[in-house]
């Protein structure tokens, strides 16, 4: 009587243990959106006209100084930038906002949440110089929407002072990032 329980257990005891299908962990928000970023904003006031270059109108648009801005930002947005009407300042060209004297100074990551179709949404507190206006410096809480273009982490668009609802984010930007990876 005591075999047939002592087969049982050494079978079990021999069988390799299969570990149950886990679905992967989520992507950590900090190593990829956050980044991404904050190298974008880095980039930005590196790329900025410092005070005496800004002094008299004196910054321009150099190609050069922006290339790292460009870079991190989805190509789909930088062609909406060139597209847009005369006078229409798209809220990703910050080359456009130093030849008006308006340049970003610092910044402060305040919070991330992932969004709808693999996205995320990074909440920034700006900090602007506005040339030889007087007063203090302009302050703006804005959230970036970063997703994947062609694998990398790119920003798709900005809303400065304005939140990106789920629902928007849902209908629009279709064809801007990469489709949210599938569960297995």
């Amino acid at each position: 009587m005591h075999a047939p329980a002592l087969l049982v257990a050494a079978a079990i005891a021999a069988a390799p243990l299969v570990p149950p299908q886990a679905s992967p962990a989520p992507e950590n928000l900090l190593a990829g959106p956050a980044r991404c970023v904050l190298r974008y904003l880095d980039a930005v006031r590196l790329a900025g006209p410092r005070t005496t270059e800004a002094r008299g109108g004196r910054a321009t648009a150099n190609a050069a100084r922006w290339a790292q801005v460009r870079a991190l930002t989805a190509p789909r947005t930088l062609d909406e930038i060139t597209r847009r009407g005369r006078g229409e300042v798209h809220p990703l060209a910050p080359w456009e906002d130093a030849a008006r004297d308006r340049v970003l100074d610092s910044f402060q990551l305040l919070a991330v949440r992932r969004a709808p179709r693999g996205a995320a949404v990074v909440t920034v507190r700006e900090r602007f110089w506005l040339g030889d206006r007087a007063g203090p410096l302009e302050r703006d809480v804005s959230e970036y929407l970063v997703a994947r273009v062609n694998g990398a982490w790119k920003v798709i668009d900005r809303r400065p002072g304005s939140t990106f609802d789920d629902a928007g984010l849902t209908e629009g930007y279709a064809g801007f990032f990469d489709a949210a990876p599938t569960p297995r």
